[in-house]
């Protein structure tokens, strides 16, 4: 009988969730491929990520309430602190976007800029959100946030 060897994933890359992808993954029943996609994201030793913020976005009541407690409970909530505002102020700077109509897409690419590579950001925006990625290129260390649309 022969032995299977179990080789563990190296942990490594951040998978970020923006509104839409938070509130996909929220709803449940309602997006498979947002649950199969978190489930990938952690058994391959990715961290899940969202700024602060996001749960802001994605208010619910009732058991969705519950549910998205029980999911950040699950993922890394990363604070809007210094570095972040920085980098979004540096972000809307080198994109031309207006911060008062970009501040929260600002903030959350900068936080996905500020977690460990490689990154992929889950979000449903084709406007900003592709600036400001390409805008993080020129933050320190030059990080590469691709995007996944949902």
């Amino acid at each position: 009988m022969s032995k299977r060897l179990k080789v563990k994933a190296k942990s490594e890359g951040t998978l970020v969730l923006d509104a839409q992808g938070l509130s996909l993954h929220v709803e449940g029943d309602g997006d498979e491929s947002m649950r199969a996609r978190i489930e990938v994201a952690q058994r391959s030793g990715r961290r899940v990520a969202l700024s602060a913020l996001t749960p802001l976005e994605v208010r619910r009541t009732g058991k969705a309430a519950e549910r998205l407690q029980f999911l950040l409970s699950r993922f890394d909530v990363k604070p809007v602190n210094d570095a972040v505002t920085d980098a979004a102020a540096k972000l809307l700077d080198a994109s031309g976007l207006d911060g008062h109509e970009c501040l929260v897409d600002a903030l959350v690419v900068a936080t996905a800029a500020l977690c460990t590579p490689p990154v992929l950001l889950v979000t449903s925006d084709t406007s900003h959100i592709p600036a400001l990625c390409k805008a993080a290129e020129v933050l320190p260390g030059s990080p590469k946030v691709k995007i996944v649309h949902v």
